[in-house]
């Protein structure tokens, strides 16, 4: 079967479940072959007595006697299994499928999947997954069972039983690496890798899974970084800088700039000075003032008689960096212009001709700014911002817009330098590391959901003072992990709080449906937004005060730093509430230490040292690089060879050697490259 046919050809599938596995980006059978597990559950045979409260297990039982069911006062429909280990009773209740009451019998033979708890001195699993064996057979299943991202319509069950369909066309899937490669690094050839992502024989052939389809990840990185360096970097400078006098433009703000942004400044005008083009990175913590740093960039290329131009990656960004940029540079007689989806025809054609004329001096946008019809008159700095959230070649396009303009990226993402060095080697790296003057620490703290009510109580005061508050849940809807989820959490605010006015943002919303959310938010029309991690980075709201973290053990410590970075943006206090249940002794350390730390970098760097390597069980934290697999602050020894690997293979020309072909092929398509 062709793995580019839509998965409705699988059997189990069909129409409606293929647009089911659409919602999770599936679209193809190759797809289904790559749409990688998110966690694994270790299903090793456990007696009741061996279960951990806040753990999934499986447990082998035999039903002991007649199955009850009954309807509680609230209307649900209670089934109870009387069960046991050979030693200890107890229960597994289900709610809801009194269809179960047909299914089971005395002396079935079962292994259930759940959380087993001890209840009035009895044990009882609630709503657990089911094996049901025939008497006359042993336990027969997989020890290491995968559990996927899910959708509405589709339990892991079924997803698991639509992914062993698909792998008995795993043989129709290409091998991208070149032998000599697989052999020296010991890695796992990729129809391997394949089948023992999804159904592992034991914990080590996962691990050389895992291992091999990171290291892909990484490799195809590199070579992409590598390969547009060609389009971007080490040209001989054409725009000639003979003015590189800031003192107008630093008067003219209405505050001092900090030791760090000054230093930025004047990396930036050392590169101006230089032979070859600028290609720097500024990196720094949240609200550490990247955007003045970013406008004097582009007042410099202005009074020297160039262009320049930011790029957003959503309307809102582009109108706050609009509001702030035009307040700057009004007062030197610069015309600034915006450019997004939504600006109006009539305006967008003044644009494109102030543009094309030189009127226009900056024009700050979304990627609207790169399609075909704007034209400059003459480009000479280019600015993205959170450049990740870009393709290579949107980027490649604005650059293009000029003669090998000057670029420079910004990035909130707290990065550790030893990956920030691998990453953006081809980059100069400049860090923001002191804080405007007057900004307020915000106030963490890590509570149980014992606190939760008193919580949401405090949530109503700082509205009733006219603050606005982030709720951040991990999941968009109900999943088999009982985790917080976006829709439930709304529905229950409202009903709680109808004073109050709430709303729910997360990212399988359209991109115009997320900026009505955020801009509501920021007019107030909306008091609390319960949203997943869509705001973490960029929206700059003033009066956003409180944010509360559902779950918070369930994000990455540079995450959860990202995350409280959306509160005092003010001089008003401001409060992160971390909510976490978690008796792991390394979850509640993490969370402790971000109530004593507020320095992004150093957040990062010990997340990378807690987390470690190996650790590849549990919640994945990618961050925004797109990986499926591969981790920055686990497989920095990864990153490190494949960069090596990479570069080696562009100086030789390899990719031209036959067999690099589908290594070739696969970059190409995957990073959209143009032809060299």
């Amino acid at each position: 079967m062709d793995l580019t046919l839509s998965p409705q050809y699988i059997k189990g599938v069909g129409p409606a479940r293929a647009s089911m596995l659409s919602k999770l980006g599936i679209e193809t059978i190759e797809d289904l072959l790559f749409f990688i597990p998110r966690d694994y559950l270790d299903l090793s045979p456990l007696n009741f007595k061996q279960a951990s409260e806040d753990k999934k297990g499986a447990f082998p039982c035999i039903v002991t006697g007649a199955i009850e069911g009954r309807k509680a006062k609230s209307g649900i429909w209670i089934t109870k299994i009387p069960i046991t280990d050979g030693q200890n009773n107890g229960y597994a209740v289900f709610f809801n499928q009194p269809y179960l009451a047909r299914i089971f019998h005395k002396d079935d033979r079962l292994l259930l999947i759940g959380k087993m708890n001890k209840k009035f001195g009895a044990f009882e699993i609630t709503n657990p997954e089911w094996i049901k064996f025939d008497k006359n057979t042993i336990y027969d299943f997989e020890r290491i069972c995968p559990i996927y991202p899910l959708t509405k319509g589709l339990s892991q069950k079924i997803m698991r039983n639509i992914v062993r369909q698909t792998l008995q066309y795993t043989y129709k899937v290409e091998e991208t690496l070149p032998k000599q490669i697989l052999k020296d690094y010991d890695l796992m050839p990729i129809q391997d890798a394949i089948k023992n992502v999804h159904f592992p024989k034991s914990f080590e052939r996962l691990k050389q899974a895992r291992k091999r389809i990171a290291f892909e990840e990484l490799l195809l990185f590199q070579l992409a970084m590598l390969t547009t360096k060609r389009y971007f970097f080490n040209e001989k400078r054409i725009n000639l800088y003979k003015n590189l006098v800031l003192k107008p433009f630093l008067s003219g703000i209405p505050f001092s700039l900090t030791d760090g942004q000054l230093k930025v400044i004047c990396q930036i005008k050392r590169d101006l000075s230089s032979k070859h083009n600028m290609n720097r990175l500024v990196q720094g913590d949240v609200g550490s003032g990247k955007t003045v740093v970013a406008c004097a960039a582009l007042y410099l290329a202005v009074i020297n008689g160039l262009q320049g131009a930011m790029m957003a990656p959503t309307e809102i960004l582009a109108d706050q960096h609009y509001e702030t940029i035009t307040s700057y540079l009004k007062p030197h007689s610069i015309k600034v212009d915006i450019l997004k989806g939504s600006t109006s025809e009539k305006e967008r054609q003044r644009i494109f001709k102030d543009l094309k004329e030189g009127k226009t001096q900056i024009l700050v946008g979304t990627h609207a700014i790169i399609q075909e019809n704007v034209e400059f008159h003459k480009l000479g700095m280019v600015i993205t911002d959170e450049q990740h959230r870009f393709g290579v070649k949107q980027r490649e396009k604005l650059v293009k817009k000029g003669q090998y303009p000057d670029t420079l990226v910004m990035s909130a993402t707290p990065i550790p330098r030893t990956i920030a060095l691998v990453l953006y080697s081809d980059l100069d790296i400049s860090t923001i590391d002191t804080m405007p003057k007057g900004r307020q620490k915000v106030q963490t703290y890590v509570v149980d959901k014992a606190m939760r009510r008193r919580i949401y109580n405090f949530m109503a005061e700082e509205v009733k003072k006219g603050h606005l508050v982030y709720v951040v849940c991990p999941c968009v809807e109900e999943n088999e992990l009982n985790m917080v989820n976006v829709q439930d959490h709304t529905k229950m605010l409202k009903k709680s709080y109808p004073e109050i006015k709430i709303e729910a943002l997360h990212g399988k919303m359209k991109a115009e449906e997320k900026d009505k959310k955020i801009s509501d938010f920021i007019s107030k029309k909306v008091q609390v937004l319960v949203t997943t991690t869509v705001i973490e980075v960029g929206v700059d709201v003033p009066e956003a005060t409180l944010i509360i973290v559902e779950n918070a053990e369930r994000f990455g410590l540079a995450q959860l730093h990202q995350l409280r970075g959306r509160v005092g943006r003010s001089n008003i206090r401001s409060y992160c509430i971390l909510i976490s249940d978690s008796k792991d002794k390394n979850a509640r350390s993490r969370l402790t230490y971000l109530m004593k730390c507020h320095n992004g970098f150093e957040i990062a760097q010990k997340d990378l040292e807690i987390r470690g390597p190996g650790e590849f069980l549990g919640v994945k934290q990618h961050g925004f690089f797109g990986f499926k697999m591969a981790e920055l602050t686990r497989d920095t020894k990864w990153l490190e060879i494949t960069r090596n690997i990479s570069k080696e293979i562009i100086e030789r020309g390899c990719l031209d050697k036959p067999e690099f072909g589908n290594l070739k092929k696969k970059l190409y398509r995957k990073y959209d490259l143009p032809d060299c």
